[in-house]
């Protein structure tokens, strides 16, 4: 059963027919950018927020510095938005951002990665490790712990810095302490039931996600590990995961099957299933009451998990 708010807004705000033409990117980015002034509500109040670069091997990669309001010297948080690849800003982000910061009394360093069609496959994910590398070691120059350490995303997002822990691994490189996937996109093949179950009629359709993987991927291997984690041979020696799924989302399954190969081998995972939910909906806590609760959900889980041994 779908939440009430979530009800009305695809009864309203996302109650569009289905299009056949291919999607228009510049509409994408403008919708992108306009959602969270629409649906976000109020900004939450932090500490400071800073703009600045970071090296990568394409050039600087701009990122967002968020200190929250709980005192320190609170962990690290890197933070890569959603957007199927091919939108998201700095911008698009901010509001979930600031929230994310304050629950989880994280510094989050918010990437600002190349977008496709522009830039393809690795690009994104260049510039997101270029970004994790950045951080981790200016951690103490940043205002945080530099013995704690978070990766997260949201959709697109969550994929890059799943893939991210893979690619750390592959480089025998030190791995975060815990990652945070909000409604991962882990499975460029589209196969899985829940995209025939949610095809259409909650917001994000299955064509309309199979188009971002198409767009991001290129002629790049759909079943490559580090565009689809799923399809990774081991899911071991990974960090800690906490995975939050919309049960009315193309992506619900797979994020439930990244959960069980994790706990296949035996890495700590929490899934949090946020009942009556569509996918995007943690930028919507303006219009949808249940998005904080899920937030300080997510965020209670986050902190659970990095307290283990």
């Amino acid at each position: 059963m779908l939440d009430p708010d979530i009800r009305r807004l695809l009864e309203t705000i996302f109650s569009l027919p289905p299009g056949s033409a291919p999607p228009d990117v510049a509409r994408l980015r403008a919708a992108a950018e306009a959602a969270p002034k629409v649906l976000g509500g109020p900004a939450e109040e932090v500490a400071s927020i800073r703009d600045t670069t970071a090296p990568g091997r394409a050039g600087p990669v701009p990122v967002r510095i968020y200190r929250p309001t709980s005192p320190g010297p609170p962990p690290l948080m890197l933070y890569a938005h959603g957007g199927g690849w091919v939108t998201g800003s700095l911008d698009s982000h901010d509001k979930l951002c600031r929230i994310l910061a304050n629950r989880l009394g994280s510094v989050l360093v918010a990437v600002d990665y190349r977008l496709a069609p522009e830039h393809v496959y690795p690009a994104a994910l260049e510039d997101v490790a270029a970004a994790w590398r950045w951080a981790s070691r200016n951690a103490h120059t940043l205002g945080a712990d530099g013995t704690r350490f978070t990766v997260a995303g949201d959709s697109s997002g969550a994929n890059l810095v799943a893939a991210l822990t893979l690619r750390l691994r592959r480089e025998r490189a030190p791995q975060p302490d815990a990652q945070l996937l909000l409604y991962p996109a882990l499975d460029a093949t589209c196969s899985r039931a829940s995209y025939r179950e949610f095809s259409s009629g909650y917001n994000l359709t299955g064509p309309q996600m199979a188009w971002y993987w198409e767009t991001y991927r290129a002629d790049v291997d759909a079943r490559h590990p580090e565009l689809s984690p799923l399809f990774a041979t081991t899911l071991s020696d990974l960090p800690p995961a906490v995975i939050a799924i919309a049960t009315a989302d193309v992506l619900r399954d797979e994020g439930l099957d990244y959960a069980r190969g994790l706990e296949a081998a035996r890495v700590p995972v929490c899934v949090i299933e946020c009942t009556g939910m569509i996918h995007g909906f943690l930028r919507w806590t303006g219009e949808v009451a249940a998005a904080r609760r899920w937030i300080d959900a997510v965020a209670a889980a986050v902190g659970e998990l990095t307290l283990l041994p």
